[in-house]
C-alpha cells in the first residue's frame, strides 16, 4: 500500500503558493531549444573540435564562489574581477579576463568585513584599474548591520525599482556575514534561498573563508554555496613565510570549461591566456 505523506503548508504559504504558475515555469520541455546561459565574464579558452571558445567561468542566473583563508588578497582578486567585469584599462592587471558586457548593468558590490575608511579605499580600487568612473557601480558597506539586517538591505537593494531588472553583476564580500551562525544548518538553507533569488537576470559572487583542513568554504552556509556554485575559485598563497608571496588561482569546480591555473602578485599581475584567433562566446 503506497502512503502518499502529507505536506503541512501555513495558511499564509498555502495562499502564496501558486501551482500553476510554478508548474509553468519548472516544467522542462524536451522538445523546446534552450539557450545557453549568457556569459558576463570569462576567463581564458578551450578548445573544442578545433575552435577556441571563451571559457563561461561567470554567467547569467548562476552563482560563483571566490574562497580563500585569511590575508590571502581575496578582495584584491574579487576588485579585479568587477573590474575586468567594466573593462577600460582593467585588462592590463588580468588579460584573461574578458568582459562580455553588455549596455551599462548596475554593479553591486556588498562589503561586510570592512570599515568605512578600507570599504572605500577598496572600493576606489575598482574605479584605478578601470581608470575611469562607472557611473553604475554602487557599492555598500555593510560592516555596522546585525545579519538580518544585511539581509534585509541586499534584499530591498536588489529589488528596488531603479535597479531591479537593470543589475548584471552582484558581489558579496564576506557573504558568511549573512548568516550569524554558519553552523545553523535551517538558517543557513535559507539564507542560500534568499542568494539564489537574489540572481535571476544577473550573477552574483560570493567570497567566504575557507577551511583550514579542506578545500572547503566555512560553515553549512559555505556548503551549501560551494554546492549551488556554477564555478568555485580558490585563492592559495605559495609561501605563507613571505609577506605578499604570489597567489595561485584554481578553479575546483565547474559546470563548464574551467581555466587553467594562473598566480598574480600585488606588485606584478601575471595571466597567459591561450593563444588564439577571434575566439568565439
Amino acid at each position: 500500500m503506497n502512503i502518499i505523506p502529507k505536506i503541512e503548508l501555513n495558511k499564509s504559504g498555502s495562499d502564496d503558493f501558486d501551482y500553476a504558475k510554478i508548474y509553468k515555469e519548472c516544467f522542462v520541455d524536451l522538445d523546446k531549444a534552450i539557450d545557453k546561459p549568457e556569459i558576463i565574464l570569462g576567463i581564458g579558452y578551450h578548445d573544442y573540435k578545433g575552435e577556441l571558445y571563451l571559457n563561461p567561468t561567470h554567467t547569467i542566473g548562476e552563482l560563483s564562489a571566490i574562497i580563500a583563508p585569511q590575508k590571502s588578497k581575496k578582495t584584491f582578486y574579487k576588485r579585479a574581477t568587477i573590474a575586468g567585469y567594466i573593462g577600460g584599462q582593467a585588462q592590463n592587471y588580468f588579460p584573461s579576463m574578458i568582459s562580455m558586457r553588455k549596455g551599462e548593468p548596475y554593479i553591486l558590490d556588498f562589503d561586510t568585513e570592512q570599515g568605512k575608511y578600507y570599504a572605500q579605499r577598496s572600493f576606489r580600487g575598482v574605479q584605478e584599474m578601470v581608470g575611469s568612473v562607472y557611473k553604475n557601480y554602487l557599492p555598500f558597506g555593510l560592516k555596522k548591520l546585525t545579519d538580518d539586517e544585511r539581509v534585509l538591505f541586499i534584499d530591498a537593494v536588489v529589488n528596488d525599482p531603479r535597479y531591479k531588472g537593470k543589475i548584471g553583476l552582484i558581489c558579496i564580500d564576506g557573504i558568511a556575514d549573512l548568516c550569524l551562525n554558519t553552523n545553523d544548518i535551517e538558517k543557513s538553507k535559507i539564507i542560500a534561498q534568499k542568494i539564489m533569488q537574489w540572481n535571476e537576470g544577473c550573477h552574483i559572487i560570493g567570497v567566504i573563508h575557507k577551511t583550514f583542513e579542506k578545500d572547503r568554504a566555512t560553515g553549512h552556509l559555505g556548503s551549501f554555496i560551494q554546492k549551488k556554485a556554477e564555478t568555485t575559485i580558490f585563492l592559495n598563497i605559495t609561501d605563507n613565510d613571505t609577506k605578499n608571496s604570489p597567489v595561485k588561482v584554481v578553479q575546483k569546480d565547474s559546470r563548464g570549461a574551467p581555466f587553467d591555473p594562473f598566480y598574480f602578485d600585488l606588485d606584478l599581475t601575471t595571466v597567459t591566456p591561450k593563444e588564439c584567433k577571434e575566439p568565439k562566446w
